[in-house]
């Protein structure tokens, strides 16, 4: 699964899917999504990416979990604006999260 993720993330990378693809597939999964389960996949990648040796993504993922009590349809919004101008975040994500994203493509 996880070489699925960076499959995609090259694709991306290098053009063969583009970034508005990207977008209208992570808010057509996230818009559908209570917030509550957006807050919680938000908290594991903050700690995957943690995890993984990347505090400056654990940290910026931590305060966008951080909105989700006041502001629930901000963490959605900053959640897709996120994956869009970012997509590689993705390997931090739940790969069941990342893979409904990437079969929308």
């Amino acid at each position: 699964m996880f070489q699925d993720i960076e499959n995609f993330v090259g694709k991306i990378t290098t053009g063969e899917i583009d970034q508005q693809s990207v977008s209208d597939a992570t808010t057509e999964h996230v818009s559908t999504m209570p917030a509550q389960d957006v807050a919680q996949h938000v908290q594991t990648a903050a700690q995957n990416a943690e995890q993984n040796g990347q505090p400056d993504i654990a940290q910026q993922l931590v305060q966008l979990a951080s909105t989700s009590r006041s502001d629930p349809e901000a963490l959605k919004q900053g959640v897709i604006s996120l994956i869009s101008s970012n997509p590689q975040i993705l390997q931090h994500f739940a790969p069941a999260f990342a893979q409904r994203i990437m079969a929308s493509l």
